[in-house]
Order: structure tokens, then C-alpha cells, then sequence
């Protein structure tokens, strides 16, 4: 039997492939595998992209119970999986219970995952911004006479043309909120509209939004690849791959430009029979 003092934590089970939340669900509880395994992933352009893998003894979702923002991705169990679900307040009581030091050190690692991942989803959200822009200004152009389209129709012409998600298009509207290029009403059946303002001024703003964005993320690193390929350089260059590799061999690229990843080499290595 627990002793009065002791927290009782809630176990839930999920089922092979079964959603735990999804994409833009409220950010209200992080889980802890007991056992089983959890995918973390996005649906990007239609297709499912895997960004994490959790297994036993991992915690995920805790972002959400620190900086109480929407769920940037979404969870479901890869088998039968046993979570324990913590909320807010179980944590901060928690915290509160530590020594001094271990509270003050997981403060300040809190405030750090905090910034890094507002700038993630700021570096995320900047491209679709510019996307969502586009795409009002191509349809309030072809409704001549009235700078006034129904979000229902942006909202499902952004799913069809763009392969975004609602919250996405909520996040570029918001973006587009602060920036008074927009204005957003109610009609009398209680469907929202979206008023264009400065319709003469909307893109040239937004697209100076858009850079302002897009110069910090630069300036902070966010974004940037570490490593570019060779159809990558060939097209940076405007050659063909062919023309790239012909230049690389007679010497007039430098060879220390060129690296390889060591772990996919050595997966490649391992699975390749010997090279004539």
C-alpha cells in the first residue's frame, strides 16, 4: 500500500499504432515508457516523417507541461505500450520537493529548451508563413471587387495545394495578425472570414516579414545544413552532376571540401561487396 504522502500516477495502455495525441492537440501532460516503445512523428508534404523514437525508461511530451504551447508533432505507440502520464503540477510539485541546487540547475535547463525550441518553431513556421501569404493574396485576387475570403476555403485550399495542417494555417494567420495585414470577423452564420488589409501593400510586407524571420534564424545557426551532397553543389553551381564529378577529377575542386558521414559509411561499407 502507498503512504499517504506518495503520488498515485496514472498508467494508461495503447494498443500497436494507436495515436497517444496528435499534431496542435493542448500540450497538458508528458509520459514516461514503462514499457513498449512510442513514435514521435509529422506529416510533412503527405508523407509520415519519424522524428524521434522513445523507448522504455524515456520521457517525451514534455515540452508541452514547460512551455504549455500546442503539440508540434504527434505520438502513437509502436506495440503494446504502457505510459505514465504526468501533468504540470505533478512535475512543479516535484521540483518544489528537490534540494535547492537540482531546482535552480532544472530552471535554468527549462528556460534553455524553452528558447531552442521556440526558435525551432520558428524556423518551421516562417516558410509556411510566406506560403499562406501567397496563397491569400492569389485568392483574394481572383475574388475581384472584395478583399474578403472565408477561412473555411483558405483553410482547404491550404490542405490541398500546400499539404499543411490547420494549425499551421492558424500560426500564419496569427503572424499575419501582429503584422495588421490582416483582420479576422465573424459572418452572421458564425463562419470566420479573413479581411485583407492593405491589399496594394500585403505581400511586400509579409515578404519583409518573412526576411526578418529568415535573417535571425541565419544569424542564429537554426536551420542551416552542415553538410550539402554533390547533386546539391552541382545545382549551387548550375553544372551537371556529370560536369561536377569531370571538374572534381581534374583537380580544379579541392578534395578537403569533400566529406563523408563515418557512421553511413561504414553501414554502407559492411553491406557493399568489394568495388571493382
Amino acid at each position: 500500500m502507498p503512504k499517504d504522502d506518495e503520488k498515485i500516477y496514472k498508467v494508461e495502455t495503447y494498443a500497436g499504432s494507436q495515436i497517444i495525441f496528435n499534431e496542435g492537440d493542448p500540450s497538458e501532460h508528458a509520459y514516461l515508457v514503462q514499457s513498449g516503445a512510442v513514435e514521435i512523428f509529422r506529416i510533412e508534404n503527405n508523407n509520415h516523417v519519424i522524428v524521434n523514437k522513445i523507448k522504455q525508461g524515456e520521457i517525451f511530451g514534455e515540452m508541452g507541461i514547460i512551455s504549455s504551447a500546442p503539440r508540434v508533432a504527434s505520438a502513437r505507440a509502436t506495440g503494446i505500450t504502457r505510459l505514465i502520464k504526468f501533468n504540470k503540477e505533478d512535475v512543479l510539485n516535484s521540483l518544489i520537493d528537490s534540494p535547492p541546487i537540482v531546482n535552480n540547475l532544472i530552471h535554468v535547463l527549462i528556460k534553455r529548451f524553452e528558447v531552442l525550441d521556440n526558435e525551432l518553431r520558428e524556423l518551421h513556421t516562417s516558410e509556411i508563413f510566406i506560403k499562406i501569404a501567397n496563397l491569400i493574396e492569389v485568392i483574394s485576387k481572383l475574388k475581384k471587387g472584395t478583399n474578403i475570403i472565408s477561412y473555411i476555403d483558405l483553410l482547404d485550399s491550404a490542405k490541398k495545394i500546400l499539404n499543411v495542417s490547420r494549425l499551421e494555417v492558424d500560426n500564419a494567420l496569427d503572424n499575419l495578425l501582429k503584422n495588421k495585414l490582416i483582420n479576422l470577423k465573424k459572418s452572421g452564420h458564425k463562419k470566420q472570414l479573413v479581411e485583407v488589409l492593405k491589399p496594394d501593400e500585403f505581400m511586400s510586407i509579409a515578404q519583409l516579414y518573412y526576411n526578418k524571420l529568415t535573417k535571425k534564424n541565419k544569424e542564429l545557426g537554426i536551420g542551416q545544413l552542415a553538410f550539402i551532397d554533390i547533386p546539391d553543389l552541382s545545382t549551387r553551381l548550375n553544372l551537371s552532376t556529370e560536369k561536377l564529378i569531370s571538374l572534381i577529377q581534374a583537380g580544379k575542386i579541392p578534395w578537403d571540401l569533400f566529406h563523408f558521414h563515418h557512421d553511413t559509411v561504414e553501414d554502407w561499407i559492411n553491406k557493399t561487396n568489394k568495388l571493382d
